[in-house]
This record gives C-alpha cells, structure tokens and sequence, in this order.
C-alpha cells in the first residue's frame, strides 16, 4: 500500500508558465472568434476601434503564449523530474509505457483505480503532447498571417515559410479551427482534474496554486 505524504510537484515557474498560457490561451480564443466574426463592429462608431484593440491584444497574447511554450521547454530541461521534457513521450520509456496501458485499463473500466502517480499520468501527457504542437501551429502560423502586412519584415521572414506548404486560406482555416481545439481540451481539462480530485483525492486542483500533490514520493515517473 502506497504512502500517501504532501510533495512538491509542481516548481513556481511550471505554474506560472502554467497561468500565463491559460491566460493567454483564454483571450487568444475570445479575441480570435471576434476577429472571424465581429459581431460588435458598427459604421456608426468608428472611433470605437474595436477590431483594432482586439487584434492588439490577439497579438500581444501571441507573444506571451510563445514565451510561455519556450519557458516551458527551457524548465523542461532544468527543472525537477516532474516537468523533465522526456515524460511528454512515456511510451519512449519503461515506466512511462507501464503507466500507459494501466491508465488505458483504467479508461476503459478494465481496472477500478487510476494507477498512483505524482506528476501527470501518461495519457495526459500525451494529450499535452499534441496540445503543445497545436499550440506551435498556431504561434508560427499566427506570426504569419500577422507578418504578411510586410513579407520583408522580421515576423514574415521566420514565419513565413509556412504558405509553402499551404495557401494562406488553409493556414487561416485552420488557425480558426485551433481555437474550438484549445476550447475543448480546456472542457476536459477541469472535468479530468475534479475527476482526480474526487476519485484519487491527491490534491490535484490545488496543485497549480501550491504546487503540493499527495502519494508516495518514492514512485517512479
């Protein structure tokens, strides 16, 4: 039976990358959906300039979503073994494949428990996987679309390499597309963490304010 102690899981710097994506994210998709159709704009108040401010800030939340995703990396690299960059991938290991068919039991009612783990089990972080090459898609194709308004400026010019593999429609469509992407996992995200908490009781919802989770220090991740 597994020692259930209080762990310092999550380092400040996971969570405050942590908000700051989530707050990025967050009007990223507010300000993206205005963008595709702005249903405030009227000929009647140009002075309003509301496509104006909502493109600012969907742009100045583009630049904080970047920092955030390099931050992440970087402390991916020097952080404690909980946020390394090698469990985003846990079927290259041998734990991590472990904890992906037990997890897999557990979806699938095969099993009753979730399998006792301190950092994110190895669904979940694949899921984080495929949510952080989505967010990549849209830094580079936003900085794109962005950069357009001056193909010999410095946005266009890293970015731009991307309408050589698709006209600028089909990068638009599925820049647009992204967002409802984001909208959903975010749905799944707190229903899987009050799942956690209310199944496991392992801290989980709180560990992104305190960082603290409850299990055996001792397991391997």
């Amino acid at each position: 039976m597994s020692v259930m102690k209080a762990v310092k899981v999550w380092e400040f710097p996971v969570r405050v990358i942590h908000w700051v994506n989530f707050l990025a994210i967050t009007l990223l998709c507010i300000t993206g959906i205005y963008i595709h159709y702005p249903f405030l704009a009227s000929a009647e108040m140009p002075e309003a300039f509301i496509m104006g401010k909502m493109r600012l800030v969907h742009f100045v939340c583009g630049w904080a979503l970047m920092i955030g995703v390099i931050g992440r990396i970087i402390w991916g690299i020097i952080g404690n073994k909980y946020a390394r960059l090698r469990t985003f991938v846990p079927f290259t290991y041998a734990s991590g494949r472990e904890n992906l068919v037990a997890v897999l039991k557990y979806y699938t009612l095969i099993t009753p428990r979730m399998p006792p783990r301190l950092g994110h089990n190895s669904m979940a972080l694949m899921a984080y996987l495929g949510l952080f090459f989505c967010a990549a898609y849209q830094i580079i194709s936003g900085f794109a679309l962005f950069g357009q308004y001056d193909v010999a400026g410095t946005a266009y010019g890293l970015t731009g390499w991307v309408f050589g593999f698709m006209s600028n429609g089909y990068v638009r469509l599925i820049h647009y597309f992204m967002t409802y992407v984001f909208i959903a996992f975010a749905m799944f995200h707190v229903y899987a963490m009050w799942i956690s908490d209310v199944a496991e009781r392992d801290g989980t919802s709180g560990s992104m304010f305190n960082g603290i989770k409850y299990g055996d220090p001792n397991l391997e991740e």
